[in-house]
């Protein structure tokens, strides 16, 4: 065989790299171009990626069976042929939509259509084939890799997650503030032709090599030359059983990471980027090279972090975004280095590569279907993360127990007993609450205790027999497991324990919660997302009609309210008003004879929790003429403008949410334009901006200025039993009205920094508007 050269050893790695950049990069323009589409909640990006894994494991089987049955030249010729195909669909797709893998307006939904079944069909027409070809070539490649070159592939593996971590930092970083979408479409499509290049001259050169090894055999060898013998040795279920384990956990661990940390800030690029830049690390890093992945260490520092984040569950940090974000990361990059880490110590040989990788993609794929499809339908609420961390653990210690020479029965590192030390800390949390800075001393104080009691065990622990420490190890390792399932299932309820009612569905979960009121106006009922108050109401009369929670008389929504009711009154008209969110119906409390209210709602379970009179009354009480609009309120509003049937609102109120998150593709100056469509002229648009960890003001200052509006904030405290702290932003091309409680300003353009760049549908920037 002649001795390759430094190009033939380039066009492997250099075209790895590509496809891995490529399948990520397209991942994050097509997530981001149809999250307005349907709602912009964190549910959206976690179908988009089932989607993707879901056609990441047809590209596995693809490369599985071709390398299993089909001759190497054979193999160069079907591929080609796929991909010369896929450039020919995104050829018709680019005529047809005027655009590649951007689709046109007409797929946007309609109404409350099956979510997950429409953005599947969206993104099989847009880059299914395409995306398809891509996924196949890691395996593919990597195959080819080792009978040209006759050595181990694994590295390469590395190196397409290093081009896949990349794409996903280029793309918040770099590409997302310098080019459009559609700009960023077409740079993909060029880049994804030189991909189609490289794949073709790996063909080449695999093609050659066999013909010239067939032409030297006289076509003696039935596979084109390629004499190698294969062990006969084949991994066992067992071990099949491991890869799928721990290739699932590790996916599954990651989007509920994802949906923890996107229902809590925002559903953004950069919040994608993050937990699945986490969970590619840990591959590069465990399948680089044996020595990042030290069993012993990773395994306490996973321990460690199921105590932390049982802080973070319980309500610890809540102060600070940086903290949560920071546990959150941490606790998944610990989780996927013990996967990850497992799988490569537990790798095959080379020459079962293809059945090796496409086992994890079946477990990956597994763990996307549980959370995004299955989750939402047993769950009544985001139990999925203390699931998957729990089941991570129980798979690794299960591993390691069944292991004779495993670590953890060594005299010098007695695991079992820090496990047990660290969950009686986790125990201590789930009694503690940890709501108060006392209870957390509390916490880390037990923790401290913990870790001397490990200390005195391990010096009386190296005189016990070796029966006695196996056993010790099993009754550790147990107890271990049941109390973090107790601590992870306590944690699960934390902040709604005493629902009457839960649901879920597409677009999040939700609890109704009695509420204590200490006067005389008894108890209520909340509206609870996650850790956020979507509204309550008082449950006695009169008091049952009163606007509550951020929606009070003195808050930003209450003042336009009234402002636009004594000019309907005194031009002798009705009110109009519209509202983006229904919540539990609490602007319709401001409804009089004659007013018209109209609440557009994206989440049926909405709808059907705020008109059930068992739990909110608002909309059953109310004096004016309501309407619900289910849909998306943006998609909804522009095709009632495209009909010519504009609502003349004298107040438009944005109240969306998806727990702390706000839809961003609500604050765009696209956005904008179709809402000033829709408000009579001086009517008022009204944003609710109320948040933990973002100021928003610049972004609503910034659109206000481009469009030459008047905007103010309006910020009103609330009284701690009925009324809320509560922000609002006002924008007008008339006069706004002025809060006695409230920091406001008259124009927007001397508020904001004219550095600021207002948000589109093309551009926006978390990190801009973070509070410090």
């Amino acid at each position: 065989m002649p001795t390759p050269t430094a190009l033939d050893r380039f066009r492997f790695p250099s075209t790895i790299f590509l496809s891995a950049f490529l399948l990520f990069w397209v991942q994050l323009i097509l997530g981001k171009y149809i999250l307005p589409w349907f709602g912009g909640t964190p549910a959206v990006w976690t179908t988009c990626m089932l989607f993707f894994q879901w056609l990441l494991l047809a590209g596995y089987v693809y490369a599985h069976a071709l390398t299993k049955y089909a001759r190497p030249v054979t193999q160069a010729v079907v591929h080609c042929t796929v991909l010369l195909a896929s450039v020919a669909v995104l050829s018709y797709l680019s005529s047809a939509w005027g655009s590649p893998i951007a689709p046109s307006a007409s797929w946007r939904p309609y109404g409350t259509d099956n979510p997950v079944l429409r953005i599947t069909e969206l993104l099989s027409v847009a880059v299914g084939l395409p995306y398809f070809c891509l996924s196949a070539t890691s395996p593919l490649l990597q195959e080819w890799h080792r009978r040209v070159h006759r050595d181990s592939p694994y590295r390469l593996y590395a190196i397409s997650n290093a081009g896949s971590v990349l794409a996903l930092f280029a793309f918040p970083f770099l590409f997302e503030p310098a080019l459009s979408l559609i700009r960023q479409g077409w740079l993909w499509s060029i880049a994804y032709l030189a991909f189609v290049v490289g794949c073709f001259a790996c063909a080449l050169r695999l093609g050659r090599l066999f013909c010239k090894s067939a032409h030297a055999n006289d076509g003696s060898s039935p596979v084109g030359g390629d004499v190698e013998v294969r062990p006969a040795d084949s991994p066992g279920l067992s071990r099949y059983m491991l890869w799928f384990g721990f290739s699932a956990c590790a996916s599954a661990f990651f989007l509920a990471t994802t949906n923890q940390l996107c229902q809590d800030v925002a559903v953004v690029p950069l919040l994608w980027v993050l937990p699945l830049s986490v969970y590619l690390l840990s591959f590069i890093l465990c399948f680089e090279h044996q020595r990042w992945y030290v069993r012993q260490w990773f395994h306490i520092f996973f321990a460690i972090a199921l105590c932390a984040v049982s802080f973070i569950l319980f309500g610890g940090g809540q102060g600070s975004l940086s903290i949560q974000i920071a546990v959150y990361l941490l606790t998944l990059f610990a989780a996927c280095m013990v996967c990850n880490g497992e799988l490569a110590r537990i790798k095959p040989e080379p020459n079962r590569l293809t059945s090796f990788y496409l086992c994890i993609a079946v477990g990956g794929s597994f763990g996307g279907i549980l959370v995004a499809l299955v989750a939402p339908k047993i769950f009544h609420a985001f139990w999925e993360y203390q699931l998957g961390l729990w089941a991570t653990a129980v798979l690794l210690l299960g591993k390691l127990l069944r292991e004779p020479d495993s670590w953890i029965y060594r005299v010098a590192a007695p695991v079992p007993v820090l496990l047990l030390a660290v969950a009686a800390c986790l125990l201590q949390a789930a009694i503690l609450g940890v709501n108060s800075r006392h209870q957390a001393s509390d916490y880390f104080a037990g923790a401290i205790a913990a870790a001397l009691f490990v200390h005195v065990f391990v010096k009386r622990h190296r005189s016990l027999p070796e029966k006695v420490r196996r056993t010790a190890a099993h009754l550790c390792g147990i107890a271990s497991l049941a109390t973090a399932a107790f601590v992870l299932v306590a944690s699960s309820f934390a902040h709604s324990g005493h629902a009457i009612a839960r649901f879920r569905n597409f677009y999040g979960a939700f609890a109704v919660i009695p509420r204590e009121i200490v006067d005389s106006r008894a108890a209520a009922y909340s509206l609870v997302h996650g850790r956020i108050v979507h509204g309550f109401q008082l449950r006695t009369e009169p008091y049952d009609r009163v606007p509550t929670a951020y929606y009070g008389t003195n808050s930003g929504v209450g003042l336009a309210i009234a402002q636009a009711t004594a000019a309907a009154r005194s031009a002798r008209r009705s009110l109009n008003v519209g509202t983006v969110g229904l919540g539990v119906g609490t602007l319709a409390a401001y409804a009089r004879p004659g007013d018209t209210f109209r609440f557009y709602e994206i989440n049926p379970q909405v709808i059907a929790i705020a008109t059930n009179s068992a739990y909110f009354t608002f909309l059953a009480k109310s004096a004016g003429q309501l309407q619900i609009v289910p849909g998306d309120a943006r998609v909804s509003l522009e095709r009632e403008a495209g009909r010519g049937e504009l609502q003349n609102f004298d107040v438009l109120v944005l109240d969306a949410f998806s727990g702390d998150a706000v839809p961003v593709h609500l604050l765009t100056l696209e956005a904008l334009a179709v809402y000033r469509k829709h408000l009579r002229q001086s009517g008022m648009l009204a944003i609710h901006i109320t948040n933990t960890y973002l100021d928003l003001r610049p972004v609503v200052f910034a659109a206000a200025a481009h469009d030459h509006l008047n905007s103010r904030w309006i910020q009103s405290q609330g009284d701690g039993l009925v009324s809320s702290d509560s922000e609002w932003m006002l924008l007008s091309e008339g006069e706004l009205p002025k809060g006695s409680l409230a920091s406001s300003s008259a124009s927007s353009a001397a508020a904001v920094s004219p550095r600021f760049r207002p948000w589109t549908d093309d551009y926006s920037n978390l990190l801009q508007v973070l509070k410090k």
